[in-house]
């Protein structure tokens, strides 16, 4: 299983295959169709393909797969992309932008102040969003780490299915 990397607020990975892309395509899909337990739970439209926590199992912090099939030298290659459901990731993204725009706008505010020779009282904004972004990007973290078993029943699976073409196409 290839490491996925967490460096980032949507964990990913990269996973070679020596297949071309559409016979890789081809073979997702039905590698996901085959498997019973997998019904309901997976959606493709052309390189795309999204693969779901089963409803039942499914938390606030469970992550959705995003798999996108790229062409490159040697074949093609798998990317999957680990994230939040959107309508929590559109959620914490909005609240993660507007804290920004909150820092911004009172360090330059306060700054304003500074050099006008009043009190720069704007910069509280930065005093209070600084540690604001700090816990959102600590929720991320959290997030992940309580996610990371079902993220690795969901690389499982993606692994499987190119396991099964890979030794199909041999």
């Amino acid at each position: 299983m290839e490491e996925v990397d967490t460096r980032h607020l949507r964990p990913t990975f990269t996973m070679p295959v020596r297949l071309g892309r559409a016979d890789t395509i081809e073979g997702i899909r039905a590698g996901f169709v085959a498997r019973d337990h997998l019904s309901g739970r997976w959606r493709g439209k052309g390189r795309w393909a999204e693969l779901y926590v089963p409803a039942r199992e499914r938390k606030l912090w469970s992550p959705y797969l995003s798999l996108r099939v790229d062409e490159d030298a040697d074949g093609c290659s798998v990317f999957g992309r680990f994230s939040p459901h959107p309508e929590v990731w559109t959620f914490f993204m909005f609240i993660y932008g507007s804290v920004v725009t909150l820092v911004v706008f009172g360090a330059t505010f306060g700054y304003v102040q500074w050099a006008s020779g009043t009190p720069a009282w704007g910069l509280w904004a930065v005093w209070l969003g600084v540690p604001l972004l700090a816990l959102l990007h600590g929720a991320s973290w959290l997030g992940q780490r309580l996610g990371r078993e079902q993220m690795s029943q969901l690389q499982a699976e993606v692994e499987d299915v190119l396991e099964e073409l890979a030794e199909t196409a041999d």
